[in-house]
C-alpha cells in the first residue's frame, strides 16, 4: 500500500539521513520513478523533505524535523515481542538496556497494542540452548563488545584448542552468537582471524584507536566462512561399540550435530552390546566425547582414534599414582 510506502520512506530518512532515490528503490523494491512520486506526495503533505544533488547527494529531512509516528502493525509488534527472552543478548549486558527500550516503546505505542506485547511476552520463549549441551561461559564478552561499541583495541590472552596461551592484540570487528557459542570476529597485524569467546581468558581495552573498515559486513563475511568451510570440511567418522546402558550416556556427552550423525548397525553381539557409526568434527572431538562416555564405549575405528584414548588414558592414570 502506498501509505505503508510513504511511512517507510519518512522513517528510513530520518533514521539513516540522506538517502539516493536508487537506495530507497531498491529497499522498498519499486521503481525509482514511483519513488520521486513519493518524495513528491510527502512534501505536498507539508514533510520537510529537500533534495542535494551531486556526488554524496540525495533526499533528507530538514536537521530539525522529527516525527513519533511509527505506523507499528500488529504483525510488527507481534514480531519484537520476544526479543526480550533473547539469550544472546543478555549474554552481551544488554539485558537491563533491553528491558528500558521496550518500556520506551510502550510509551509511544496506541495503548490498545499493550496486551499484544504482554501477551506475546508471556507465549514465547526463545531459549538458544541446544538440548544437554552446557552453555560456554562468556566472561570476557561485555568487555569485548564495549571495545567494539567503543572503537577500540583490545588486548586478549587466548587459549587456543591445543592448550597452548596466545597473546593477540585485536581489532573488533563484530560478533557472532551460533546457537550459545560467541565468536568474535577482527583483525590481529592487519590479517581478519576468529576467536572463540569462551576461549579467551583474558582481556583488557587499550587506548589505542580500532581499525575497521567501514563497509566490513559480520554476515556477509560470516556466511562466506561457512561456505568455504563446508566446501573444505571433512568429517571424521568412527565406529564404535557401545554397552547397554551406553547409548543414554553417548547422547549426554555429544552435541547435537554428533548426534544427528549416528547410525546404528543392526549387529550386536551375546551381552547385549551393540555397533554404531558416528561423524565428529575432528579427533580431538571424538576423544572428548568417547573419553565421557567411559567404559560404556569402544572405538572400533580408525586405530588413531583408539590410539588417542589410550595415550590420554595413561595421562590420566600416572596422573593418579
Amino acid at each position: 500500500m502506498r501509505a505503508d510506502r510513504l511511512l517507510t520512506i519518512l522513517l528510513l530518512l530520518q533514521a539513516r539521513g540522506r538517502m539516493t532515490a536508487q537506495e530507497l528503490a531498491g529497499h522498498l523494491e519499486v521503481s525509482e520513478r514511483t519513488i520521486y512520486r513519493d518524495l513528491q506526495a510527502l512534501s505536498l503533505a507539508g514533510i520537510p523533505v529537500y533534495a542535494e544533488s551531486g556526488i554524496g547527494g540525495g533526499y533528507s529531512l530538514i536537521e530539525q524535523y522529527q516525527t513519533r509516528l511509527t505506523g507499528f502493525t500488529k504483525s510488527e509488534v507481534r514480531a519484537l515481542a520476544p526479543s526480550q527472552s533473547f539469550g544472546p543478548l543478555h549474554d552481551l549486558g544488554l539485558g537491563p538496556a533491553l528491558e528500558a527500550a521496550f518500556l520506551k516503546l510502550e510509551v509511544v505505542l496506541s495503548p490498545h497494542w499493550h496486551g499484544d506485547i504482554d501477551t506475546v511476552k508471556r507465549s514465547i520463549y526463545l531459549d538458544s540452548t541446544g538440548w544437554l549441551w552446557a552453555k560456554e561461559p562468556v566472561p570476557f564478552l561485555p568487555l569485548l563488545h564495549e571495545a567494539l561499541w567503543l572503537g577500540q583495541k583490545v588486548a586478549i590472552d587466548y587459549h587456543r584448542h591445543d592448550g597452548q596461551i596466545r597473546q593477540r592484540v585485536v581489532d573488533p570487528y563484530g560478533f557472532v552468537a551460533k546457537s550459545t557459542v560467541w565468536y568474535l570476529i577482527g583483525a590481529v597485524d592487519g590479517q581478519i582471524r576468529m576467536f572463540r569467546v569462551s576461549r579467551v581468558g583474558a582481556a583488557r581495552l587499550l587506548a589505542e584507536t580500532s581499525q575497521r573498515p567501514q563497509d566490513f559486513d559480520v554476515r556477509v563475511y560470516w556466511e562466506t566462512w561457512n561456505r568455504t568451510f563446508a566446501t573444505n570440511y571433512t568429517p571424521y567418522i568412527v565406529r564404535l561399540r557401545l554397552a547397554p546402558g551406553g547409548m543414554q550416556r553417548l547422547f549426554e556427552i555429544a552435541d547435537e550435530t554428533a548426534r544427528s550423525s549416528l547410525r546404528e548397525e543392526p549387529l550386536s553381539d551375546d551381552q547385549g552390546w551393540s555397533l554404531v557409526s558416528m561423524t565428529f568434527s575432528s579427533l580431538l572431538h571424538a576423544r572428548t566425547v568417547a573419553m565421557g562416555v567411559g567404559n560404556l564405549l569402544e572405538v572400533v575405528e580408525p586405530l588413531e582414534l583408539r590410539g588417542a584414548i589410550r595415550t590420554q588414558a595413561q595421562q590420566i592414570v600416572a596422573l593418579y599414582e
